[in-house]
């Protein structure tokens, strides 16, 4: 009888202090929830992680789109070349110093060959942002960028496979010539475009600045991998990367003469010029402190649509069918790289995890 104890299981729906099991029959269905829910949330912390770097280089790309544009409208507000460059230096050193008052990191390297590459790297930076903000004033956005773009990636992966020891697989090498494709239509729509309302020299001109810069940010930022790899800390680099750029001001008062004084409207653009370029480059040295320096400057070449896109917008500037369809070919091939490399890094960070899972480890026992 349930009353007497004497049956073998009590009756559920006696509500007896000693058996309460009516109680109990929804929580093992939280329990599973929360076990699910906290798997899930590390799944989806640990697909982004492994595509931090991509998504890093996405807004870089975005960021050097909106910077070539911004300094085009200061520049018409009155703002000159390297009055513009200084002050996107001061912002980004501002941003840096900040950091390392935070951070404090050790601001040399372990080796007199380490504080020489940073101090060298520095240099070659100023060089090639002189360079590249110069091509964006005298040259028109997205076809600047197709220079930079379009033998960047190649020269970048040259270097790295040099000094790196970092080799491009076939995806990055495909994803290479998609993007040497399209940057050379978007090249040959410039030249149809501008060589008629172009000097010789303001066409070498138009050649030198975007090829010199090129050149100089793929030695600049594979050095930059080079020292992330003998585990120099990131805020140092970006350190000798931006206090360099001090070097800009006496250049300022040596070329040009500048002047500061501007309508409220171009203040307001060169700060948000300022603020853009402070954040390009801190996306950009992250970027290449977690993924190789091929994918990310591979990914970069998104600046040129993203160049044309702004440009009607800010610019009024609409591109033409050829340099259309350029970008679309450059779009295609930089995300099958940066798709790739997300699959590539998620994949070796769970065969990680499941070798900390199961208790195993690469040293010897």
């Amino acid at each position: 009888m349930a009353g007497t104890g004497s049956a073998p299981y009590p009756d559920n729906n006696i509500k007896h202090p000693s058996f309460p099991f009516h109680r109990c029959e929804g929580q093992p269905r939280k329990v599973t929830f929360a076990l699910h829910r906290t798997a899930d949330m590390q799944n989806l912390r640990s697909i982004l992680k492994s595509g931090l770097g991509v998504l890093l280089a996405l807004l870089v790309a975005f960021g050097d789109a909106m910077a070539s544009i911004l300094m085009r409208l200061t520049k018409l507000g009155g703002v000159q070349n390297f009055q513009s460059i200084f002050w996107n230096q001061v912002a980004q050193m501002i941003f840096v110093l900040c950091l390392t008052i935070a951070v404090r990191p050790k601001l040399r390297g372990e080796s007199w060959k380490e504080t020489a590459v940073l101090v060298v790297g520095g240099i070659l930076r100023v060089a090639a942002v002189v360079c590249v903000c110069l091509s964006y004033l005298h040259v028109l956005p997205g076809n600047t960028w197709s220079v930079v773009y379009g033998i960047g990636p190649v020269l970048t992966s040259g270097l790295a496979a040099l000094i790196a020891k970092e080799r491009p697989n076939v995806v990055q090498i495909v994803g290479m010539f998609s993007c040497i494709c399209g940057v050379t239509m978007v090249g040959v729509s410039m030249n149809a475009k501008e060589a008629n309302n172009q000097t010789v020299q303001q066409q070498v001109l138009t050649l030198l600045y975007p090829l010199f810069a090129s050149i100089l940010f793929a030695l600049c930022w594979v050095l930059l991998r080079w020292l992330s790899q003998k585990g120099v800390p990131l805020v140092t680099h970006m350190f000798y990367y931006s206090i360099s750029g001090t070097l800009l001001l006496p250049l300022s008062y040596l070329v040009e003469k500048p002047e500061w004084s501007f309508s409220p409207g171009t203040w307001g653009l060169l700060v948000a010029q300022t603020l853009v370029y402070a954040m390009m480059y801190i996306s950009n040295a992250a970027a290449i402190h977690s993924e190789t320096v091929t994918t990310v400057q591979i990914l970069k070449v998104l600046t040129i649509p993203m160049a044309f896109v702004l440009g009607v917008f800010f610019l009024k500037l609409a591109p033409n069918v050829l340099e259309m369809c350029g970008g679309a070919i450059v779009t295609v091939g930089a995300i099958v790289v940066g798709v790739w490399a997300w699959i590539l890094n998620l994949k070796q960070k769970r065969h990680e995890q499941l070798k900390e899972t199961l208790g195993f480890s690469d040293k010897p026992t």
